[in-house]
């Protein structure tokens, strides 16, 4: 490590004799040295020309970053640290603002010149007066004039004391040879853990030629703005479909059998460009430039046995687009999709919907007109039911004991007595008991809102959760609410999702700032349309760990290589629990009867991987968590460097949560092919199962 001492006076009265006598002792004592290692690299610091304005004293100092007040290198500096020159050097001076107007009109900013020979990770840290508070003002923003747009600007924050203690951020030049600001993103999570500034410019670039950076102003600032570039491709594959193939008349699908002799091309005059493309390793139409596109059959189609023409759909820029059939006339009548971008979209389209016009027994072809670009899989006639409406299986059974339980609707527990789950307040909503696999569960179809009566007064001022099991189809967000005498009331609004049951603990504490917990005499769920609704309960523990194991993955064994998970083979020999001076303590426990990792107080956690792993064929990186008090955490990927680089997860407290990222969150700095550990840092406490990476 190498050091360079920057330092100087900004005075016209420093007399030249002491120059001399500075310089003398300099030479001596630089003479002196016998250890490599001490030897500042040739021309580490070149000093900047006095100032003869007598505007300041420049001073040697360790800067503070808090606050609203930059670091501006205007009179004072740090001491800086090099590393990673190997056969170059990196030299750090005081220089003129080399364009200065516009964001930055300082007269002195700090010049890194990088010469060829270091190193792809090469660059200088200088250390802070005290911890960064990170507390209210979330970012690090920098002032960077950079040569080249696409360098990576690397800023590591680490603890003096233990280096392993770090976070670091990655952004991106957007211009040349003019300023920008650069934010990078921490969190409040980090506060009062980093005092080690440690910058790479042009990170795990060339380095095959002198390059120069320069960077001032820096500051803490509110969160970064971040510009979410749309996708143009979808990068996983269509739904696979499960109409039995006995049901289906298939035109494009991986799935089933299609129809033989079908020209998906044929020349009518459209502008449309047609490919067809392998997503995820599935079969795809792509329509680019669409204007319209005719697909025709060899031999006519009878789908008059059939009841719906399903198709996926996927796109990042259309507006709006059409599908007709068409019998011999020809006759035709157009279906127009409501668009959703960036997402894979299932249309079940009831053959009621051409009917009228066309008919079924003679589909000669069908049609899409509109614009952008579609992607298009699962073109097919079935006969069966066009979309799953309701839960094929129970809510999942509770597991707290009766005598820390006060129920309003369970097959588990005892019911409190005397209860309406239909009062008459004027509501739209139809209510009904529906028997989901021997299971009672509440059915509200066509909700705006709808009431609960107790038979009397519920004291739940014991309790610190209210638990409730939803299911829905449809619905784009739904509250529940707690009402007592006046009446008073509060919502807890739902994060929705669709299709599974989702199992809700929510704090009293919603409610209890308004509502009387001791005299809770009615609760209300309003929104939209429709939701199954079971085990409806107030409870007295504090659930902190989770009562259900982690959901069973269902990506096939050979498109996997798995980390932790009883469902499939890990790799093995790997330390879950190396010592990196985590304050993190790591267990594994089982979970209703599954394996799972506990990562308690956690500060950061690494894993170490026996042997390197190359994830290079791989997609994503799949990773199921539960927490009940993490405020945030991230997870790593590292190669030898060592580089990573993190995701952030967003955090949903009290349930399992499937989260599948991207490989490219990490391929700019991560070698995939060369993955030796991962790391999760944060707070609270996790829980973590089947963390693997698939295809």
């Amino acid at each position: 490590m190498k050091k360079s001492n920057i330092y100087f006076e900004n005075s016209s009265s420093l007399p030249v004799i002491l120059m001399l006598v500075l310089f003398s002792i300099t030479v001596f004592f630089a003479s002196s040295c016998s250890k490599e290692d001490d030897i500042p690299p040739p021309s580490a610091y070149i000093p900047p020309e006095p100032d003869t304005t007598g505007a300041c004293v420049f001073l040697i100092s360790a800067p503070e970053l808090g606050g609203d007040e930059a670091i501006d290198f205007e009179c004072a500096g740090p001491e800086y640290s090099f590393f990673g020159e190997k056969d170059g050097t990196i030299t750090i001076e005081y220089a003129d603002n080399p364009a200065p107007g516009g964001i930055n009109n300082s007269d002195k900013v700090v010049k890194v010149t990088q010469t060829a020979g270091v190193e792809p990770w090469a660059g200088f840290f200088f250390d802070l007066s005290a911890k960064a508070d990170f507390s209210t003002l979330t970012s690090v923003k920098i002032k960077v004039y950079s040569p080249a747009a696409g360098q990576i600007v690397n800023l590591k924050m680490e603890d003096i004391a233990d280096g392993s203690i770090s976070s670091e951020v990655q952004m991106t030049t957007t211009v040349a040879n003019e300023w920008e600001e650069l934010c990078f993103p921490f969190s409040s999570n980090d506060s009062e853990k980093f005092d080690r500034f440690v910058l790479f410019f042009d990170f795990q670039g060339p380095k095959d030629s002198e390059t120069v950076h320069y960077f001032d102003d820096i500051i803490l600032g509110d969160d970064c703005m971040i510009i979410v570039v749309p996708s143009d491709e979808p990068n996983v594959g269509a739904p696979d479909p499960i109409i039995p193939e006995s049901e289906v008349i298939s035109i494009f699908s991986d799935s089933y059998t299609n129809l033989s002799g079908t020209d998906f091309n044929p020349d009518w005059g459209q502008a449309t460009v047609v490919t067809e493309v392998d997503v995820a390793g599935n079969n795809t139409l792509k329509y680019e430039n669409l204007n319209y596109q005719g697909t025709m059959f060899e031999s006519a189609i009878n789908v008059s046995e059939m009841s719906f023409l399903h198709v996926d759909y996927w796109t990042s820029n259309s507006s709006g687009f059409n599908a007709s059939l068409i019998s011999s006339g020809p006759v035709e009548t157009p279906y127009a999709f409501v668009i959703s971008a960036e997402e894979w979209v299932s249309v079940d389209i009831p053959l009621s919907e051409f009917s009228s016009v066309v008919d079924l027994m003679d589909i000669i072809q069908m049609k899409f007109d509109g614009n952008g670009t579609i992607y298009l899989d699962n073109i097919y006639f079935h006969m069966g039911q066009a979309e799953i409406t309701g839960p094929s299986i129970p809510a999942p059974s509770p597991t707290v004991p009766e005598s820390d339980v006060i129920s309003i609707f369970s097959d588990t527990y005892m019911n409190v007595p005397g209860t309406d789950l239909n009062p008459n307040w004027g509501q739209a909503t139809v209510v009904t008991e529906v028997d989901i696999a021997g299971n009672n569960t509440l059915l509200y179809e066509n909700l705006n809102y709808q009431g609960t009566m107790f038979g009397s007064p519920l004291d739940v001022s014991e309790m610190a959760f209210l638990h409730v099991d939803y299911w829905t189809k449809d619905s784009n967000g739904f509250n529940c609410s707690l009402i007592s005498p006046g009446p008073v009331e509060t919502p807890y609004a739902f994060e929705v999702t669709t299709e599974q049951w989702v199992s809700v603990d929510i704090p009293l504490s919603e409610f209890s700032s308004v509502v009387d917990l001791m005299d809770v005499f009615q609760m209300k769920f309003d929104g939209d349309g429709t939701i199954y609704l079971d085990n409806i309960y107030f409870y007295i523990a504090q659930q902190t760990e989770p009562l259900m194991a982690a959901p069973e993955p269902t990506t096939a064994a050979a498109d996997v290589i798995s980390v932790f998970s009883d469902t499939y083979t890990n790799v093995a020999d790997t330390d879950f629990n190396p010592n990196w001076g985590q304050a993190t303590v790591v267990t594994q426990v089982e979970i209703a009867g599954n394996n799972t990792l506990k990562y308690e107080n956690l500060n950061y956690q690494g894993t170490m991987f026996a042997s390197p792993l190359d994830v290079s064929e791989m997609t994503f990186m799949h990773v199921d968590y539960w927490t009940a008090n993490s405020n945030g955490f991230n997870g790593f990927l590292i190669s030898p460097g060592p580089a990573e680089t993190p995701h952030a997860f967003d955090v949903t407290k009290g349930q399992w949560v499937s989260v599948e990222i991207p490989l490219t969150e990490f391929s700019s700095v991560v070698d995939l092919m060369e993955v030796i550990q991962l790391k999760f840092d944060g707070d609270g406490t996790i829980f973590l199962d089947n963390i693997y990476f698939y295809k």
